[in-house]
């Protein structure tokens, strides 16, 4: 699989990651300033732009 050329870098993650696990809300409106939502799929698609 290549996309524009470059072929991506595939980690497996074998580990088993606990359920109900939540971020505090304090933590994520720290990190949802550098989110920008799809414009045709906003609930769904988003952007993370680094610092």
């Amino acid at each position: 699989m290549t996309w524009k050329g470059i072929a991506p870098i595939v980690h497996r993650v074998e580990a088993t990651y606990e359920k109900g696990i939540k971020v505090l809300s304090q933590e994520l409106e720290h990190y949802q300033t550098f989110w920008q939502p799809s414009e045709t799929l906003p609930k769904w698609d988003i952007t993370i732009f680094p610092v």
